[in-house]
C-alpha cells in the first residue's frame, strides 16, 4: 500500500512535469485539498543537477555537492536534498585517546610531504600496492601509483622524479617501513618517521586513503593492474582539480594553489 506522503510526492513530480493539477491528482490518487501542499518546483534544473551529482558521487554530502555547483544557495541545495530523501550513511568510528604530538605550522608548499602505501585486491585474486605522496599544506596529491611490488628502489625513483617536477620538500613524513627506511634522500630533505603503531601521526595521507577507498576502491571491481592504474589516474585528476576540500574552504587543491600564488604575488608587489 502506497503511503499518503509518497502519493503527494508523486503528485508534485507530475506537477513539475507540466501536468495540470486535476490530472496530477487523479493519477496520484490525491485529493485536491491535499495537493495544495504539492507546489511546483521553483527550480527544476537545480533539482536535476543535484540528483545527477548525488548519483555520480554517492559518498558526497549536500555541502560538498553545493561546492560543485556555482552560484547556488546552500539552503536551496539542502531543501532539495531533504525532499528527495538523500542521505549519507556515516560510518561510526571509535575515537582513540592518543598522546598529543607536536604540530608543525605550515605556511606554504613543499614544507612537508607525506607518503604511505595502501593495498588493493584485484579481481584475479592478486594484491596490488598503491603509493600516494601528498603535499600537507595544499593537499595536492603529487603521486598515485599502483604496482604489484614497491621496493625501496622504485620509491626512490618516483621521489627523484617528483623532486625534479615539484622541487624538494623540507620534511618527508612516512612510517617506519623498510621501503622508506632505505631511501637515500638528498641534502635539505628531512626524513620525519612517525612512531611505530601511530598512523594518526601521518593523518593527511591516512585521511586521503580513507576517502580513496570510500569513493573509488570500494565501489569498483578492478580486473587488472592496468585497470586499477587507469582508475587511479582519473581519480587523481578529479581530486586535484575538481573535488572540493573542506580544509581549503571548499576549493580543489589546484584552485587553492592558484589563489595562493596570486596572494603571494600581490604581497611581493606591496613590499616593492
Amino acid at each position: 500500500m502506497v503511503s499518503p506522503a509518497a502519493r503527494r510526492r508523486a503528485c508534485g513530480t507530475l506537477l513539475n512535469a507540466g501536468l495540470s493539477r486535476v490530472r496530477s491528482c487523479r493519477a496520484a490518487d490525491v485529493s485536491r485539498m491535499a495537493s495544495r501542499s504539492c507546489k511546483r518546483d521553483p527550480n527544476p534544473e537545480l533539482r536535476s543537477k543535484v540528483l545527477e551529482l548525488a548519483k555520480e558521487h554517492p559518498r558526497f554530502g549536500f555541502r560538498r555537492i553545493h561546492c560543485l555547483l556555482e552560484g547556488v544557495n546552500l539552503k536551496a541545495v539542502h531543501r532539495i536534498w531533504k525532499e528527495e530523501g538523500l542521505r549519507l550513511n556515516r560510518r561510526r568510528r571509535r575515537r582513540l585517546k592518543v598522546p598529543s604530538q607536536p604540530r608543525y605550522h605550515l605556511t606554504g608548499q613543499n614544507q612537508a610531504w607525506c607518503m604511505d602505501f595502501a593495498s588493493q585486491r584485484l579481481e584475479n585474486g592478486r594484491m596490488a600496492r598503491v603509493l600516494a605522496v601528498l603535499d600537507c599544506f595544499t593537499r595536492e596529491c603529487l603521486l598515485l601509483k599502483a604496482a604489484p611490488h614497491f621496493p625501496s628502489s622504485s620509491v626512490q625513483r618516483e621521489l627523484e622524479w617528483l623532486f625534479l617536477v615539484h622541487g624538494k620538500p623540507e620534511r618527508l613524513v612516512s612510517d617506519n617501513g623498510p621501503e622508506f627506511r632505505a631511501l637515500d634522500l638528498p641534502e635539505g630533505v628531512e626524513a620525519a618517521f612517525i612512531q611505530p603503531g601511530s598512523p594518526w601521526q601521518n593523518g593527511h595521507v591516512e585521511s586521503f586513503f580513507d576517502k580513496l577507498r570510500d569513493e573509488l576502491l570500494n565501489r569498483e571491481v578492478m580486473g587488472s593492474g592496468a585497470e586499477l592504474q587507469a582508475n587511479l589516474d582519473e581519480h587523481l585528476e578529479f581530486y586535484n582539480h575538481r573535488r572540493p576540500h573542506r580544509s581549503l574552504q571548499g576549493l580543489a587543491p589546484a584552485s587553492f594553489i592558484a589563489q595562493l600564488s596570486i596572494t603571494m604575488q600581490e604581497a611581493a608587489e606591496l613590499k616593492l
